[in-house]
């Protein structure tokens, strides 16, 4: 059971470094596509300036500030309307099960300051989201890995972990954290949804708006 300290794991995550496709994969992988970029714009598209990708938000869904007290992410999406009152409650995923939030974030894999030696995409994938669950729910809870998988985004390698978390408080409902690490051919990058694990119609929106990843 969780919960390490937030500033190990953190202090774990500047440990890691992404390997290449080819140490994780078969030899009869596929390479990641040759960079591209998005000319006109999609309706509802937005545009990851520092991750060098764009995404379309599903109805329904707001971008965000990104985050900037610990500088994890370069582009934040979820559920929750910027223009709702200032005194309504902070959104978790496990609010209102009647209107369940979710959220979408998007950060770098920055290689050039992690010292430890090479990690295979699952591992980066697991590090990334342990330390968000610390992050968005930091009381007693059970961990379980629902699934690990490689995945294509965009027509690049990518690793899939999706990731459920039980709190220990039975008051509060269990939520998935879905974590994709992508290689980019450059500085790799990842990206996070959560929501309540009985959210269905949430976790279909995640899903179309995960492959609507262009770069």
């Amino acid at each position: 059971m969780r919960r390490a300290a937030l500033g190990a794991i953190l202090a774990g995550l500047i440990a890691v470094t992404a390997c290449g496709p080819d140490e994780d994969k078969g030899a009869d992988a596929k390479p990641s596509a040759a960079p591209t970029s998005t000319t006109a714009p999609r309706p509802g598209e937005i545009r990851d300036q520092r991750a060098h990708i764009s995404y379309v938000l599903p109805q329904g869904w707001y971008a965000k500030p990104p985050d900037n007290v610990f500088g994890l992410y370069s582009s934040v999406a979820s559920t929750v309307d910027p223009n709702a009152p200032a005194s309504a409650p902070a959104p978790t995923p496990t609010t209102d099960p009647t209107k369940p939030v979710a959220t979408f974030m998007v950060g770098i894999v920055d290689t050039k300051a992690y010292v430890s030696k090479e990690r295979t995409m699952p591992e980066v994938a697991e590090a990334v989201g342990r330390a968000q669950l610390e992050l968005i729910y930091p009381a007693e809870a059970q961990d379980a890995v629902r699934s690990s998988e490689e995945t294509r985004v965009d027509g690049r390698n990518g690793w899939l972990m999706d990731i459920e978390s039980t709190p220990a408080d039975h008051n509060v409902p269990p939520f998935r954290l879905r974590v994709t690490v992508v290689d980019t051919g450059t500085v790799p990058i990842y990206l996070l949804t959560s929501a309540p694990s009985s959210a269905t119609e949430r976790f279909a929106e995640i899903e179309t708006l995960e492959r609507s990843v262009r770069f």
